[in-house]
């Protein structure tokens, strides 16, 4: 296992800075079930990568995209193994079939579904979310009074544990305020029903979306109204 060398400084209290790393290029692989499909949630691939790269100094992210495909996905896994892949972050796109990523010495992090077999789990404490399209369609939704309300999931915050978590890997270091969870060891988020009265309070102040795109066009007079402009 590789080491990093690591700072007293924490970052956001979950796991110390790292100013370097030994050994060529420490790997961290993000597999994704979809990029493409804004409904799964579970991984905001640039705060993860953000996070990796401002964590560590020589570390680096590779992300394989599965495009739903659960044979790509495997494919994608066998991949970053073979190219020295040093820890495997992987949102899945069927769980119970990834036992060939996860019956290897390579560690392996669940974001988002928890795999079988995984060494840690960064995911939901409620279970997953089955909410159709993006926070910013919904959000405008529920500005216009279409829907009452949605469904917010903190996905940069939990992209970004999931980062940690990895790079704990690369430390040997604990991270903290971990939970079992069917003895994975885990870190569990809670998803927030959010209205118009919390539209900006908790979508824009946490940065899921801007102002500008929740009240432009066709909900800009509606914005003007409710004095969110």
């Amino acid at each position: 296992m590789l080491r990093v060398r690591l700072l007293a400084v924490a970052l956001l209290g979950l796991v110390p800075l790292v100013s370097g790393c030994v050994g060529d290029e420490p790997t961290v692989a993000l597999l994704v079930a979809d990029g493409s499909d804004p409904a799964t949630r579970a991984v905001d691939v640039e705060g993860f990568t953000d996070r990796v790269e401002a964590t560590c100094d020589e570390c680096r992210v590779t992300v394989y995209d599965a495009e739903g495909d659960a044979e790509t996905q495997k494919s994608q896994a066998r991949q970053a193994e073979a190219s020295s892949a040093d820890v495997i972050v992987v949102v899945p796109v069927e769980p119970d079939d990834l036992d060939t990523v996860t019956g290897r010495e390579l560690p392996v992090v669940s974001l988002g579904t928890l795999v079988p077999g995984s060494d840690r789990y960064v995911g939901l404490a409620g279970g997953d979310v089955g909410q159709q399209g993006s926070d910013l369609e919904a959000a405008r939704d529920v500005l216009m009074g279409e829907e009452p309300s949605m469904t917010y999931v903190p996905t940069r915050a939990m992209s970004e544990q999931a980062a940690d978590v990895a790079l704990a890997y690369l430390a040997d270091e604990p991270v903290p305020d971990g939970e079992d969870v069917d003895g994975v060891e885990s870190w569990l988020y809670d998803d927030q029903e959010v209205t118009v009265d919390t539209l900006t309070s908790v979508l824009v102040a946490q940065g899921a979306v801007s102002l500008d795109d929740l009240c432009s066009g066709a909900t800009e007079k509606r914005c003007a109204r409710l004095g969110l402009r």
